[in-house]
């Protein structure tokens, strides 16, 4: 049967049949053809998006699902996939450790380097903060090896027992020596995923406030102690001031010691009593925090889950250590595991398997190909 017996509107000019649709005739394509030409426009204009794609075919060509095939073959596109900076779909909620709900329960682990000069041969602050009080431990160093993070974490073993570290991939962390180190404390380490720093965000966050503070004492009235010792001073500060989401300064939290600036005459004496009560409206207080982090990050992201044996692009390393023109994403691997809900192990041929570790944010599912 021919398009004309099928709808009065097609028409047959010079070989070739039209539809008038909106007053103006256009090619009308059979779908199979309609599918070669997009693809063909889609390639020839150095990969278009949907809508571009939209304008530049529409106006001229007619078929069955034309707009569907256009985003589906947009979306599908491998070469769109690991090479355009704008991602479709945000993949991922916002995953929490915790909350810790008792001192030493889960701490975090982490180093900042560039603090060479000011009058010290120190280039790194290592960090060990605990999460239920946000009390931090500090050590630096000339050095990023095992044995600084060994002396670090014994500040707290060597009276307190520790039950997870939570970890970005450093190689004094991830070295046989202080996974051993760890092994003997009976201490759980979870390695964060790859290039994913907000994976460790009470860290990261801690991190930018040491380094200001460090920053300002340094440059205050030409301060002439080395940064090592000012740095010193700033932890202890930082420990005896309120945090902004405890509501509780994590000295008191941790030691049950006032540190508000009355005169120490008028301090009064912390009971058991008072120390449980505020570490429990502390706990409540993280919990509430959390939430409104998570409903503000989730308004705008799909929650996906995958399986063992799902394609996937990932993160062609940090933005920063990449070419220009280097591709953003590379794949297709398989994934091997589902370990949380935002953290996979992909088979990206990698030894180690920490270095398998992606955040969902940093995975594009491979799309389905078929049209």
């Amino acid at each position: 049967m021919s398009f004309k017996e099928k709808k009065k509107d097609i028409v047959l000019k010079n070989g070739i049949y039209y539809k008038m649709l909106k007053g103006k005739d256009k090619i009308l394509l059979s779908e199979n053809l309609s599918k070669i030409l997009i693809k063909e426009i889609h390639d020839t204009y150095c990969h278009l998006g949907r809508s571009q794609m939209i304008n530049k075919i529409t106006p001229f060509y007619s078929a069955t699902n034309m707009i569907m095939n256009i985003k589906k073959i947009c979306d599908n596109c491998s070469i769109c996939q690991k090479n355009k900076s704008r991602k479709k779909s945000k993949y991922g909620f916002l995953s929490h450790l915790g909350p810790a709900t008792y001192p030493f329960e889960i701490m975090s682990i982490d180093t900042i380097g560039g603090f060479g000069g000011s009058r010290s041969t120190k280039k790194y602050l290592h960090l060990l903060v605990d999460h239920f009080t946000r009390y931090a431990y500090i050590l630096t160093s000339k050095n990023q090896n095992a044995n600084d993070f060994i002396k670090l974490t014994m500040k707290v073993t060597e009276s307190n027992d520790i039950g997870t570290i939570l970890t970005d991939q450093y190689p004094g962390i991830n070295s046989k020596e202080y996974k051993n180190f760890l092994k003997q404390k009976n201490i759980k380490m979870i390695f964060t995923a790859v290039d994913a720093p907000f994976s460790n965000g009470l860290n990261e966050r801690l991190n930018q406030t040491l380094v200001n503070k460090i920053r300002c004492k340094i440059n205050e009235n030409e301060n002439k102690n080395t940064w090592s010792s000012i740095a010193q001073e700033c932890v202890r500060r930082y420990n005896e001031t309120e945090h902004t989401v405890t509501g509780f300064a994590p000295k008191y939290l941790m030691e049950g010691e006032s540190v508000n600036i009355l005169p120490h005459e008028l301090k009064t004496n912390c009971t058991k009593e008072d120390l449980g009560r505020d570490r429990q409206l502390a706990y409540e207080n993280t919990k509430k925090s959390h939430n409104q982090n998570a409903e503000r990050y989730n308004k705008h992201r799909k929650e996906i889950t995958l399986n063992a044996g799902d394609l996937v692009y990932v993160e062609n390393g940090n933005r920063l250590n990449r070419k220009k023109l280097d591709e953003i994403r590379i794949g297709p691997y398989k994934i091997l595991k589902r370990i949380s809900n935002s953290i996979y192990e992909v088979d990206t041929g990698h030894k180690k398997t920490e270095s398998n570790l992606f955040h969902i944010t940093k995975i594009i599912p491979v799309a389905d190909d078929t049209t």
